[in-house]
């Protein structure tokens, strides 16, 4: 086993009020599109309860195979347009691969727009690839989110 442990931290300015950034995390369909860092990757939410207390399940893998990789999330403080805070573990059939304490913070511009403050606590039982997974799949799916409230926007 490879032990690694790193909190990432990024900020994102996103064209949409904190209240609309809420709801494209709380939509499982909006959120397995604007999540998946790739066109390569697929992400299945199969159950979600987004509210302080609740969990969701999930898999994720390659596009077009098996999706062998299960998500389960547990979230701890929900605040609607304000605050998600959620650990989420990432499992290989037995083995877990990732577990990880992650915040969104959404805070209203002057504008009425949102800056995202994304914090996460990743420990890694698969060395250091598995945190870069995570620093590469949330920039890449911030990204993706900018991309789709702009659209919606437009």
């Amino acid at each position: 086993m490879d032990i690694y442990h790193e909190t990432v931290t990024l900020e994102k300015s996103l064209p949409a009020s904190p209240e609309d950034v809420f709801r494209a995390y709380t939509d499982p369909k909006a959120r397995e599109m604007w999540s998946a860092p790739d066109d390569t990757t697929e992400i299945r939410i199969l159950e979600s309860n987004v509210r302080t207390g609740g969990s969701e399940t999930g898999i994720c893998g390659t596009r077009g195979e098996e999706l062998n990789w299960r998500m389960d999330v547990a979230y701890h403080l929900v605040e609607e347009g304000k605050l998600i805070t959620f650990t989420e573990e990432l499992w290989d059939g037995d083995n877990m691969l990732t577990i990880a304490l992650i915040t969104f913070d959404l805070n209203k511009a002057p504008d009425g727009t949102t800056i995202l403050h994304l914090t996460d606590q990743v420990t890694s039982f698969v060395g250091k690839g598995g945190v870069q997974g995570h620093r590469d799949g949330y920039t890449k799916a911030l990204d993706n989110l900018a991309s789709m409230l702009t659209e919606k926007v437009a």
